[in-house]
């Protein structure tokens, strides 16, 4: 939930926007029947659309996308009551900043009124739409504990310090829809030049230099040093970061084929817990939404007529 509040007013900004340039509402947008009840709160097809518009996604796809975006009202929906009942709310001059900072982007030939009528939305309902985040904020910072904030950069330090790994690669790629044999006859050939690299019976760099289909290719492999994150896709420097200093990682497949990596060497970082704290807010954020909609649908009341 990385920067939740900017990227969820963002979206509502681009959202509004757009019914602004059309200027009329399309006919989904005001289809209002109601397509979930939970605990007792209606989620209108509406609201659905409005989600998925909000996520930039073209009117053509919104059917294939439906049942995804109700999930995450319903996830929406059980949160929000579970700040009400610990009588959480969102700081009221962040919201009203929040809501001028919308308005203000909304201004043009109609009020916001105007266009969030076109949504089928009330104003009430816009300022729920923004609360939620920057009440799940305020929530997060009440119930993680500074020890447990420590204990998680101590644990994850390479990973928030700005350390930096040098990592080489091994790579075959694999297109994602390839059959399962071919996947695992991949992994299987670089599970092959792994235990030669271990035998002592080639190098790293040659096995790189001879097999692997990336552009690292030419020099052994090597793709140069990146912090945890930022720089590499995440289920790369996931493993780099997993995988001990001058050792290999196991096989593993990405979206892009399958990888074997090399640890080279370890640049360390600079940062501190303090420079780290919002990473690791977020970190427990996510963890908790996950926690509590998994743990309140197992009680929810949710009807979908």
């Amino acid at each position: 939930m990385k920067s939740y509040v900017k990227r969820v007013l963002g979206l509502l900004v681009s959202c509004l926007s757009l019914v602004i340039l059309a200027g009329t509402p399309t006919e989904a947008l005001q289809k209002s029947e109601t397509v979930a009840i939970v605990n007792g709160t209606a989620i209108t097809r509406a609201r659905v659309h409005l989600h998925l518009q909000s996520q930039g996604l073209p009117q053509d796809q919104w059917a294939q996308w439906e049942d995804q975006a109700l999930e995450q009202l319903i996830d929406r929906t059980l949160i929000q009551e579970l700040l009400d009942s610990r009588k959480v709310s969102a700081p009221s001059a962040t919201l009203d900043r929040q809501l001028a900072l919308l308005e203000q982007a909304l201004k043009g030939s109609e009020t916001p009124e105007e266009t969030l009528h076109k949504l089928g939305m009330t104003r009430e309902q816009l300022q729920r739409e923004l609360a939620l985040p920057l009440a799940w904020k305020r929530y997060v910072r009440q119930v993680v504990t500074e020890p447990q904030i420590t204990d998680y950069f101590e644990k994850h330090r390479a990973e928030l310090d700005g350390t930096k790994r040098q990592v080489a690669q091994i790579f075959l790629k694999i297109p994602p829809d390839a059959p399962e044999e071919d996947v695992n006859a991949a992994l299987g050939r670089l599970q092959l030049y792994r235990q030669q690299v271990v035998n002592g019976e080639q190098t790293f760099a040659q096995l790189a230099q001879a097999h692997s289909q990336a552009p690292s290719a030419a020099q052994g492999g090597d793709m140069g040093t990146f912090a945890f994150t930022g720089q590499m896709p995440a289920v790369i420097a996931r493993q780099a970061f997993a995988t001990p200093v001058e050792g290999l990682s196991q096989p593993f497949r990405s979206s892009f084929g399958v990888h074997l990596l090399q640890v080279t060497r370890e640049v360390p970082g600079q940062l501190s817990l303090e420079d780290a704290r919002r990473e690791i807010l977020d970190h427990f954020a996510e963890e908790l939404w996950n926690q509590n909609v998994a743990r309140l649908r197992k009680t929810a009341r949710i009807v979908r007529p």
